[in-house]
């Protein structure tokens, strides 16, 4: 009687698993397959204060003892376990910071800047100083602009009934809401440029440096919130 590949691989499983060293090395005769644990789902929120209240009141649940915090990016924060037996994590937690959206480097027309610095920018004396400039700019005046390439000169209103010329600065310190509402939202330079129509628009000037600042005031915030976890050795925040 011929046996079937099915039957002769069901006999292979069912015999005893052997052991043969050669070399120094011990090979087996079967794969074991390590038998996976039940994965908890994602939990995922839109801020910092969540995570915080997350990790309180389920810390030391199950494998929940010690935790780490991730400041993956600006914008995301993700919790794992520390490694399980199996050189494993669980990952628990993420929070998504829910942002507005940002159009650096595209040009709108003055008004619609305006309305985007006051909505989406944090309020500050160079934010104001150029939400005032923009608001004196005439069409014409745009019009009869000068550019060396450095600096742009346009003649703007200076006061009630007064027209003159008003250097424009370049580089300009703002405050874009760019990371979690709970944490100072980063200050960096913006490069201001105007066009014809009246338009303006502002690109990203120090290399992507707010990145850093937003990520180390995100761990400041972990680290303040969850202190006594932290110094009994529980919580782990890395960037």
């Amino acid at each position: 009687m011929s046996l079937t590949a099915d039957a002769i691989e069901k006999i292979l499983e069912l015999a005893p698993i052997e052991q043969v060293v050669l070399n120094g090395l011990t090979y087996q005769t079967k794969q074991l397959y390590l038998r996976s644990e039940p994965q908890p789902k994602v939990f995922t929120t839109q801020t910092l204060v969540s995570l915080v209240e997350l990790i309180q009141k389920e810390h030391g649940h199950g494998r929940l003892n010690d935790l780490i915090i991730h400041v993956a990016e600006p914008t995301s924060v993700d919790v794992y376990s520390t490694l399980r037996e199996d050189l494993g994590r669980f990952h628990i937690y993420r929070a998504d910071a829910e942002l507005p959206y940002q159009d650096f480097g595209q040009y709108r027309d003055l008004e619609k800047m305006v309305i985007n610095l006051k909505s989406t920018f944090v309020q500050s004396e160079s934010r104001d100083e150029l939400v005032k400039l923009l608001g004196s700019i005439t069409e014409e005046a745009v019009k009869t602009s000068t550019d060396d390439g450095i600096s742009q000169t346009v003649t703007a209103k200076t006061g009630i009934a007064t027209v003159g010329k008003v250097p424009v600065n370049p580089i300009q310190l703002l405050a874009p809401y760019r990371t979690f509402v709970e944490v100072n939202q980063p200050e960096s330079e913006f490069l201001l440029r105007l066009q014809n129509g009246p338009r303006a628009a502002l690109f990203e000037a120090d290399g992507g440096a707010w990145k850093m600042k937003a990520r180390a005031n995100i761990k400041a915030y972990f680290e303040d919130k969850l202190a006594d976890l932290i110094s009994l050795g529980s919580v782990v925040v890395t960037e």
